[in-house]
């Protein structure tokens, strides 16, 4: 995505990549309040996980206008699906994993499904890898049991940021 940016800059295409870099801003914004909320509280509030998504549509989709609009199926389609997967996870594990997460997944889909669907399934992969480190962990030392609560909001908007920042590479 850095890269993205600066070959946007370059070529002229100063307004593509002011609304770009504005989405990233967006992004970081959300993800201090939300990995901080959750971190403390194990909560995700509805209006930030609507906001992540509310900016990132606003910001990326139009960008999307000014570039002939090839981002905006991927992202669209990772927007819904994400949370999608993500839903049925949640049946799954009877309140092992949160609404609060599933919403999570709009937002994050959003972004990583507008880099691709590379940038998208490493963005899920690398979510599910962290969280998993980090529950192997707190068991290992003796932090947590199999039945302690641990939240996955941090360990999604982490694995995002490595594949927004890796641009689907």
């Amino acid at each position: 995505m850095p890269a993205l940016l600066i070959d946007a800059w370059r070529s002229g295409e100063v307004l593509w990549a002011l609304l770009v870099g504005a989405g990233l801003v967006h992004l970081l914004v959300c993800a201090v309040v939300l990995v901080r909320v959750d971190l403390r509280e194990h909560r995700l509030p509805n209006r930030w996980t609507a906001a992540l998504v509310a900016g990132g549509a606003a910001t990326l989709w139009s960008a999307s206008a000014l570039d002939g609009g090839a981002r905006l199926v991927p992202s669209a389609v990772a927007l819904i699906g994400y949370p999608v997967l993500m839903l049925m996870l949640h049946l799954g594990s009877r309140g092992g994993l949160g609404l609060g997460d599933v919403k999570l997944a709009a937002g994050l889909g959003l972004y990583t499904g507008w880099l691709g669907w590379e940038a998208w399934a490493q963005a899920v992969f690398l979510g599910f890898v962290i969280g998993g480190l980090v529950a192997l962990v707190m068991v290992l030392s003796r932090r947590a049991t199999g039945s302690t609560r641990l939240p996955f909001g941090p360990p999604m908007m982490l694995g995002a940021w490595v594949a927004v920042l890796l641009g689907g590479v």
